[in-house]
């Protein structure tokens, strides 16, 4: 092979090639042009952001159990300063009106001498790093109210000249603090895997939760659902809602008998919403349709003083495209059901059934679905998994049906493997009081999770009545 040939040639193509583009050049080149520099704005910006610590969450639900509760709040850059920056937090109180308009809210602003920052809330961070926190604790005080959301705005200020604030939301972390001092009975620990609860309530009592104790008295199951009410289309408003059978609206309208009793002891109640064989669907509204539909189910959940909602996506049709409520099923549709529905009640919880199209999208307008799914069940003898930022402890690691006895068990074994894999929750569905004794066999890993044997049942609830009977001398 003769390289000066083919170096030459290189060089006879190099220098084609050369010409070419200096005409192009020249064909279009504009003198005097303006340049649209809009392309580089923000570029050489540090931008702020600020979360809180613990999860990395901008929208924290603090639950206060004991007298004190201690976090961080972080503020992210989003490059590597050269030199060391600082920021302070601070309480912004004005905040809480803009926070309440967006959201449809009323929570009152919680009492500000009750919050400190260490280091007088001063948030340093040094060279070739890129975020830093200050610690936060919350404490408790005498004249908090039960059952009432109150609000911690926290804000960047006092920022050095080389970060940036875009706007509001990175401006800011919010806190929504509860006083659960006297409703502690399902609270093992702050970070204690966590007892997650279907009753099929067309047949069953909810407070037969009641029944589920561990031997030093604290319960097993920390959240219960109502399962369920539906999404059904009203014909004469034309758009989805929610509908409600006989069974699910007597608990909700006697739910100072039947609910209230389990939430003043620290359980959660969440309303229970699946598809029930029509047009509508939970993974199948428009944009706009998930809005409306997400205030209706905020203001069920305001209106009987409940926790939160499941959402369930099974059991529709397909859907009338010509309705601008709803649209093509999809994850993503899914999704923004629960995002505007976490926007709407920003207190409560938003969990999913992984099925069908209820879960699988990890962001809705450039916001993480750790922001809007708190919790995650998955079907019966599986794991869920985490998407986005949200990990294994938003994740229930194991499913037992308990009506038909399939879905594993919670042994020691499958409770250890919770733990070493950091899962959060482990879900039950449709327990009754005529299959104790095969249920509390199945549960028998709670003294691995807790260090406390479970207490074998000594009372049960018939349904729609309040009476606790006796164990098991009562079941006929």
């Amino acid at each position: 092979m003769n390289m000066k040939y083919i170096t030459s040639g290189l060089l006879a193509a190099m220098i084609v090639s050369s010409t070419a583009f200096l005409t192009s050049c020249a064909d279009e080149l504009e003198v005097g042009k303006n340049i649209d520099e809009s392309v580089y704005s923000g570029i050489y910006e540090n931008n702020a952001y600020l979360r809180d610590g613990k999860s990395n969450l901008v929208s924290k639900i603090v639950e206060l159990y004991g007298e004190t509760y201690a976090t961080t709040v972080k503020m992210g850059l989003s490059k590597t300063p050269n030199t060391a920056t600082s920021a302070r937090v601070k309480i912004d109180a004005a905040y809480l009106e803009t926070y309440n308009k967006a959201h449809n809210t009323d929570f009152a602003l919680y009492p500000q001498d009750l919050v400190t920052f260490a280091d007088e809330g001063i948030l340093t961070v040094n060279a070739n790093t890129k975020s830093a926190e200050v610690e936060m604790t919350i404490r408790a005080g005498e004249g908090l109210q039960e059952d009432k959301t109150y609000v911690i705005p926290v804000a960047l200020s006092d920022q050095s000249s080389d970060i940036t604030i875009k706007d509001e939301n990175a401006k800011h972390c919010i806190y929504l603090v509860k006083d659960m001092r006297n409703a502690g009975d399902t609270y093992k620990g702050e970070n204690a895997i966590k007892g997650y609860l279907f009753f099929e309530v067309n047949g069953v009592n909810p407070l037969n939760a009641l029944s589920f104790q561990l031997e030093n008295g604290k319960l097993i199951w920390d959240v219960v659902v109502l399962f369920a009410a539906n999404i059904n289309y009203d014909s004469e408003a034309g758009r989805p809602r929610v509908q409600c059978n006989p069974n699910v609206q007597y608990l909700l309208d006697n739910n100072e008998t039947f609910l209230q009793p389990l939430r003043k002891r620290g359980v959660k109640v969440l309303l229970g919403l699946l598809g029930n064989h029509d047009i509508t669907g939970l993974a199948q509204l428009s944009d706009q349709g998930a809005k409306d539909f997400a205030r209706e189910v905020a203001q069920y959940c305001k209106a009987y003083n409940l926790d939160g909602v499941n959402y369930d996506d099974e059991y529709s049709k397909s859907p009338d495209l010509s309705n601008p409520s709803l649209t093509t099923p999809s994850a993503a549709a899914a999704a923004r059901l629960c995002y505007e529905t976490k926007l709407a009640m920003p207190d409560k919880l938003v969990t999913v059934f992984a099925y069908g199209q209820m879960y699988g999208v990890s962001t809705v307008d450039g916001v993480d679905v750790s922001e809007w799914i708190d919790i995650v069940v998955p079907n019966y003898g599986s794991s869920a998994r985490p998407i986005g930022n949200l990990t294994n402890k938003e994740c229930a690691g194991v499913a037992m049906e308990f009506h038909l006895g399939i879905g594993g068990n919670l042994s020691s074994s499958t409770a250890r493997n919770l733990m070493n894999n950091g899962y959060g929750w482990y879900m039950g569905f449709a327990p009754s009081p005529e299959k104790y004794s095969s249920i509390f066999n199945r549960l028998t890993g709670v003294e691995t999770l807790y260090g406390s044997q479970i207490k074998q049942p000594t009372i049960f609830y018939k349904k729609d009545d309040p009476t606790p009977y006796k164990y098991p001398d009562d079941l006929r």
